[in-house]
This record gives C-alpha cells, structure tokens and sequence, in this order.
C-alpha cells in the first residue's frame, strides 16, 4: 500500500497546477497511519493525494478497522457460505478476542452489516450537511495569511464544499469511513474540522459515528442481542460484564476528562489560551468544543480546536486519555479501559480492605488483575523511551508557532496519540524526521494491535512447562 501511494503522489498535481513529491517513508508513515486507523500525518492529505490516493488511504482505514481476516470470514463465509481453513479462523478469533468460533461468526456477521448499513447512512448525511451548510472559515487571505497562535480556523476556498455536490460527496463518504473507523483522517485541509467549528450538526453526527465504531464488535453483538430479546417479549439475556465495562468506564473517563479540561482552560491566566480567546466566541461555544475534543481524544482523532490554544495540563490530561483508549477489540488504541478499570476497582479494594474485585455482582480473577497491570506497565515503559526518544531527535529547526522549541509535553501527546490511534497533533508530527517517524510508525502499530496481542505475534508462542516449583515466600512491598 505504502509504495501505491508513493508512486500515486509523486505524480499528483492540486488545483493550482503544482507537482508534489515525498519520500518513501512519508508513504509508508501514511499508510501505516491508515491501516492503523490512527489519523497522524506528516503532510496535508487534501493537498498532496490526487482522488486515487485518497482512495487507498479509505481502502486501507476499512481493512486495518474491521481486520483482513475478519473481512474474509464476513465475505466469504457469512455472506458467501464458503469453509474456512483452521488459519484463517483461529485468527480471526485472535483479531476478535474471542474463543467461540461458532458464536464469532456470529458477531462478525451482526457487527460487520451494522457498521455498513451506518457507514452508508452517515455517508448520506455528511454529504448533505456539506453541501448546505455555509462555513465563513473559507477564506484564502486569512489562510495564506502568515500563522499566528490565535484563533485561525480558516483554510483556502479551494476546499469549501458549500454548494459544490462532487466535492461533498466525496467529502462525506471519506468523512464517514474515516469518523466509523475512529481514524481521524480528512482531506478538508491541514486544520481537520477546526473549518467548521460552529457547525454543531456535523459535529454531533460526527461523535456519534466514532463512539458507535469505537464501542466495538463484542458490545455491538451484545446490544443486538439485547434489542432482539427484548423484542420477543424476552428479557433473560443479560449485557455482559464486558459491555457494561466499556459503557460506563467511557461514560466515567469522559466525564473527568471534560471536568479537568473545563477547569484547566477556565483558570488560565494566559491570554492567548483557548479560553481567554474571544474568537473563539461565547462560553456554549467554548464548552462544546471542549466536549467534543473530549470525546475525540478516545480514539477519534478530529480537531475543531488548534492544540495549541489549549493549556499545558489539558494536553497532559487528553494525553492520558488518549493512552487509556477506548473499547478491546474495537478500532480503538491504548491500553483500552477495561484495563484501567480492572486496575482502579483493585485499588479501590484494596483501599476499602477487601481481598476480591467485585463488578455488577461478578467477581474478577486475580488473572485478569495481573494481565491488567502488566499491560499498564509495559505501555507505560513503551511511552516513557519513545517519548524521551523522540523528544531527544527532534531537529533544532522544529519550532513551535512562536519560534519556539517543542516542550516535552507536546511530544508526549503525539506519542499518546499514536499508542492511542487517536491523531489529535499539536504539530510535532510533521516536524519530526527519520528516527521520529519509525517510532511513531512502531507505535502505532503496537496500539493497533494491543499489547495482549502484540506479546502474542512476537512473543515466545509456548509456553515452558514448569518441571517444579519453588517454595512459597512472600516480601514486602510499598
């Protein structure tokens, strides 16, 4: 895929007439990028890809978000009736998280048809919404305008899709891939949705898109399930322990995400902050764009505001969000929540002095507690070296809007951002060079995958059987 888009760049022209080449690598950072459903860039892909290239980057969003296997079982075997080797299935199990073949197949059938028929209809609606409604954000004077660290949403007229139904079109199906698959991609421009800022329909079609693509295949079937027990006068089936982690531990994690971003950016003194902007506009403005940047910081990736604009501990706090992630076995990156929900009801134990972990009137194995902590240590040890990696080779000609050099907490965000499959940026990424961009491409892979995942791809596949065991001590911790 990486070396189509190479060789489909290097022969794009955009509406001005003007030839654009990159290198392998930006391809290949792209296409990693797209496959991992992750949304960073290092260059703007409205400009640089002609339709063909972007074209690869949806088809590559669509096989990384549902899974190669996956897709072929949903194809080949729920839609088509063909058998399926013992390969194939057992990975697909693997891309699912399940052990159920049979019930797996299931899943993949009800998931899959859902998120198409959503696709389709969101498709629609993002074409529509692009079509009337007027964005003043259009504008080529104040776009070629020369950077500054206040508001400056706008990009050039070239890629305002009022009133022009080609270009909204392929607006709102790319829009739609992209939002379904918690990818973060546009080609709008360099600025994401920060064009339309003040378009709350797009916005709120928008969240509503990636939190159902980002809930996952297992609590979608789950719900499905429920929806078809309920209509058959049924109730005994009961939302699983997993379904119920996902909802409420994203409910949970949204809402002090947005309460700690409401209180850093309302206690800033700085005048050139989010908050102390006027442009920006009136307090309902300002706290729906931190709502939505909340949200999106769970996977999603779009940006109404520059993150620039935002305090220092708001890109710290939506940096742990985004490495905290969203759903297992969804589109989403990080260590997921159900991980850091395990780890939180153990210290909230532990705190009240019990011996289990109790959730909805079901106990969790100390198993599951260790395997939590475990990927919580290793991610953190993954983004501790990265960051400090990729800090330590960013290029002394890396400046910020200001003339700045990029304080380390930037770098943390993109780092979070690719280990989260996010693709929120503060405009590191496109600064960064060789050493920075295999990191970023590593990790992104490895939040794709999951760390249960990636130990088991590259990981030793048997197990030693133990011969003996030592004797029993314990030591003291803490």
């Amino acid at each position: 895929m990486s070396l189509l888009l190479f060789w489909n760049t290097t022969h794009a022209r955009d509406n001005l007439g003007i030839k654009y080449h990159i290198n392998y690598l930006d391809a290949l950072f792209i296409a990693s990028s797209a496959f991992s459903d992750t949304g960073l860039t290092t260059i703007t892909i409205g400009k640089v890809f002609n339709e063909f290239g972007q074209a690869l980057i949806a088809l590559s969003i669509v096989v990384g978000g549902i899974g190669i296997f996956t897709f072929k079982v949903y194809l080949f075997q729920s839609l088509l009736g063909f058998k399926s080797n013992i390969f194939s299935s057992q990975v697909s199990l693997t891309e699912r998280g399940s052990n159920n073949l049979v019930e797996t197949r299931k899943m993949i059938k009800v998931s899959i048809s859902f998120l198409i028929i959503v696709t389709v209809v969101s498709s629609l609606i993002f074409t529509l919404l692009f079509y009337f409604n007027p964005s003043q954000y259009f504008d080529d004077a104040k776009a070629l305008a020369p950077q500054s660290e206040k508001f400056n949403p706008y990009v050039t007229s070239e890629y305002n899709p009022y009133q022009n139904f080609t270009l909204s079109l392929r607006y709102g199906i790319f829009h739609a891939i992209s939002s379904i698959n918690n990818a973060g991609f546009d080609i709008m421009g360099d600025k994401s949705l920060q064009p339309f800022y003040k378009d709350y329909s797009l916005q709120v079609v928008t969240f509503i898109v990636f939190v159902i693509g980002g809930i996952g295949f297992p609590v979608i079937y789950d719900l499905w399930l429920k929806i078809i027990s309920v209509n058959k006068n049924n109730s005994k089936h009961r939302l699983s322990l997993f379904t119920k982690f996902t909802l409420i531990t994203y409910l949970i994690t949204t809402i002090f995400g947005l309460a700690l971003t409401v209180l850093f950016e309302t206690s800033s003194k700085n005048p050139n902050t989010f908050w102390n902007q006027s442009e920006y506009g009136n307090v309902w403005n300002k706290l729906f764009a931190i709502y939505f940047q909340t949200k999106s910081t769970r996977s999603a990736g779009f940006s109404t505001v520059n993150y620039y604009n935002f305090t220092q501990p708001t890109i710290v706090c939506h940096a742990i969000l985004m490495f905290i992630g969203f759903s297992p076995v969804s589109t989403a990156g990080g260590i997921r929540n159900t991980t850091i929900a395990v780890i939180f009801l153990s210290v909230l134990s532990t705190i009240r002095g019990g011996r289990n972990i109790n959730a909805f009137k079901r106990q969790i194995g100390k198993e599951t507690l260790i395997k939590a902590i475990n990927v919580f240590s290793i991610a953190i040890l993954i983004i501790t070296v990265t960051t400090l990696l990729t800090y330590s080779t960013i290029p002394a000609t890396a400046k910020t809007i200001q003339g700045d050099e990029f304080p380390m907490t930037f770098t943390l965000f993109e780092i979070c951002s690719a280990f989260g499959n996010s693709g929120l940026t503060t405009g590191l990424t496109s600064s960064v060079k060789t050493v920075g961009k295999l990191t970023l491409i590593l990790i992104m892979i490895i939040g794709q995958f999951g760390i249960p995942q990636t130990i088991k791809i590259w990981g030793k596949t048997k197990s030693t059987p133990e011969q003996y065991r030592y004797i029993y001590e314990d030591v003291s911790i803490g």
